[in-house]
């Protein structure tokens, strides 16, 4: 369960990080499925980054999750953190740039 909410608040922060990288122009989306979803609009891009996890959330509530499925969530956690540390290292590279 706590999986699934971390992977909830990190899609979320991962959201808003990308959306204001993007807009600043320091970043780029390396995404093409997300590129398409921020093309057609951030709601878009915003409900996606949020849908997903929740889904995710109800499933556990339907059917607690075991074996190869938790592993795969647990695997998805750090693959998320990860994406979380490199935001955190463009924006201390974009506070160094602009100071």
């Amino acid at each position: 369960m706590r999986f699934c909410l971390f992977l909830l608040i990190a899609g979320v922060v991962d959201a808003v990080m990308s959306h204001l990288g993007i807009v600043s122009g320091f970043i780029e989306e390396g995404n093409p499925v997300m590129q398409f979803f921020i093309a057609k609009g951030w709601s878009y891009f915003y409900l996606i980054k949020i849908f997903l996890p929740l889904t995710l959330l109800g499933l556990f509530y339907l059917r607690p999750l075991k074996g190869w499925i938790r592993t795969l969530l647990i695997s998805t956690c750090v693959l998320y953190f990860s994406v979380l540390v490199y935001h955190m290292v463009w924006i201390v590279l974009y506070l160094n740039t602009s100071s």
